[in-house]
């Protein structure tokens, strides 16, 4: 009788243990959209204008995802630009390839550099092209992350690419 109760009891006892934790799981807290643009870095931002296009210009950066966990990145924008698109130098230009930046992820514990010798942004509409050496800021938009602004220094164009 006594195997009974102590059998009965140690169940009850995990049983409601359990039921602790699932309904702990239920009220856990989002993640912290702070924490993950300090873990979403922008670095070596330049802005180039065209040399050939005079509402244009691209940006060159590396992004890297210290996090343990993989982000999305949802878009670019900068009050400088109409919109922004992605770019590859020496590859026809698709719709899809347009859209990259808009759904660009980022694997945990990566880096990936977007140099003028491959994919990188385009920056369309350009109203009044800034001044080389100005800074021009750039919001990268993190799914579930929040956004982290960054400056681009503005570079002289360079007629050898036809960006």
């Amino acid at each position: 009788m006594k195997r009974v109760s102590v059998l009965t009891a140690l169940f009850a006892l995990s049983a409601s243990q359990a039921l602790a934790q699932q309904s702990l799981s239920g009220t856990a807290t989002p993640p912290d959209a702070a924490h993950d643009a300090e873990r979403v870095v922008v670095m070596d931002g330049t802005f180039r204008p065209s040399a050939y296009f005079p509402n244009r210009g691209a940006g060159y950066f590396t992004i890297r995802n210290d996090d343990s966990a993989d982000h999305l990145l949802k878009g670019i924008s900068s009050p400088l630009c109409e919109n922004v698109v992605a770019h590859h130098t020496n590859q026809q230009q698709t719709e899809g390839a347009n859209d990259l930046f808009t759904h660009l992820a980022l694997p945990h514990d990566s880096t990936m550099i977007f140099p003028r010798s491959g994919y990188h942004m385009m920056c369309m509409g350009i109203r009044q092209m800034p001044a080389v050496g100005s800074k021009v800021p750039f919001t990268f938009d993190i799914l579930n992350g929040g956004s982290i602004t960054v400056s681009f220094t503005v570079t002289g164009p360079d007629e050898l690419t036809h960006d």
